[in-house]
């Protein structure tokens, strides 16, 4: 059962609007988060080449849900603490691969310099860790709907257009994705890599902008979209050859496509997911295509259940198609003065985790950590200063 659109249009408005003071909940989220803008290092690029790519050729939306069933989430990925890393840890964990329109790969690796670590350091550990009381029970883990369904269906086609709903599109392969820049869209890495090949030629992937319309009788499901071809796609390397391990690292479970051109819709900007920024209570909203043979939209919102630095628990409803969206928050730019949207975080949907030999079921979305920031930012400008988030 959806949620009456009354309730959600409260979730969407801020409260001054209707004539009301902001509540307090407001007031200490304005406070808590912290704003994030690298500096610009000096970098070193060295890229390999690494020819043509393979591809599956059987059904990509079974091959999808297989894959799901083999993220991991080992001891460090589960950690609740906030840790300083390296330089040598940073250029590792920002090594990524690269495939284009022709199916050739290379591996980029970065040299970066000592400013680019002590900020994210100095960043990470001015919000304090996650604290017990915020390490509750993971009270709404599997994905299967259940009483109160926080979903409703986007049934007047003016809102495609309007923000953030327009920057919600259905990727070819299944899943969902979230426009974070005029010509890139962020998405789950599995949605076209799953760790061994990639899931499809790049050149048979295309991303959907809901059309301004209700299809007519007899259209197919896909002349409800417009689809822009993919060009380019960005993967972190430590998802791209996990191929002879058993199980993937569900922190590396995030890519970024490249469209051949803008589209007309207007898009979210990234920001830092971290506890700090979004702690467990936190409202998040999610917009996704659940369904892979609906053109319906549909959004839902619900609260951060608790966490650790690399993924959320949440226990908002949803379906396979939806896994790829983009996650966002609401939050006050105190530069600008007015309420704004975040995309701090990946759906994952309802996957298995296994943590020392044990396999634990939770409803997850993949933080935006600062690294993550840092490597979504320089695939969609080419500089790790050109973002603040």
């Amino acid at each position: 059962m959806f949620v009456p659109i009354f309730i959600v249009l409260l979730t969407l408005v801020p409260l001054h609007a209707a004539g009301r003071s902001p509540a307090k909940p407001v007031k200490r989220h304005r406070e808590t988060w912290h704003d994030f803008k690298l500096p610009s290092p000096l970098h070193d690029e060295v890229i390999v080449s690494l020819g043509k790519a393979e591809f599956h050729n059987h059904d990509t939306r079974q091959k999808l849900d297989d894959d799901l069933s083999n993220l991991a989430c080992d001891d460090a990925c589960m950690d609740m603490n906030v840790k300083n890393i390296t330089k040598e840890e940073a250029e590792q964990s920002l090594v990524y691969e690269k495939i284009d329109l022709n199916g050739a790969k290379s591996v980029i690796r970065l040299s970066i310099d000592d400013k680019f670590v002590d900020y994210i350091n100095a960043w990470s550990n001015k919000g304090d860790t996650l604290s017990q009381q915020q390490q509750g029970s993971h009270d709404r883990r599997k994905r299967e709907v259940y009483e109160y369904d926080t979903r409703f269906p986007i049934q007047d086609p003016a809102l495609y257009e309007t923000s953030p709903f327009s920057a919600a599109v259905k990727l070819s392969t299944g899943c969902s994705g979230v426009l974070i820049g005029p010509q890139y869209v962020l998405t789950a890495a599995h949605c076209i890599h799953n760790g061994k090949k990639y899931v499809k030629r790049l050149k048979d992937v295309k991303v959907g902008f809901r059309r301004d319309r209700e299809l007519e009788a007899g259209e197919d499901i896909a002349d409800a979209f417009y689809w822009i071809r993919a060009t380019e796609a960005f993967v972190p390397y430590e998802w791209t050859s996990s191929g002879k391990q058993k199980l993937l690292p569900v922190e590396q479970d995030y890519a970024v496509i490249k469209i051949k051109r803008e589209s007309d819709r207007s898009y979210l900007n990234i920001s830092v997911g971290t506890p700090e920024n979004v702690a467990s209570g936190t409202r998040i909203h999610i917009p996704a295509f659940d369904k892979k043979d609906d053109a319906t939209l549909v959004y839902r919102f619900c609260r951060v259940a608790d966490g650790t630095q690399e993924v959320m628990y949440q226990v908002c409803d949803s379906e396979k198609g939806a896994i790829g969206a983009g996650v966002y928050v609401r939050r006050w730019d105190r530069e600008a003065r007015k309420w704004s949207r975040k995309v701090v975080a990946i759906y994952g949907g309802h996957a298995k985790f296994y943590q020392d030999h044990a396999r634990q079921d939770y409803n997850v979305a993949l933080r935006i950590t600062p690294l993550k920031f840092a490597q979504i930012c320089f695939w969609t400008t080419g500089s790790y200063g050109g973002c603040k988030g």
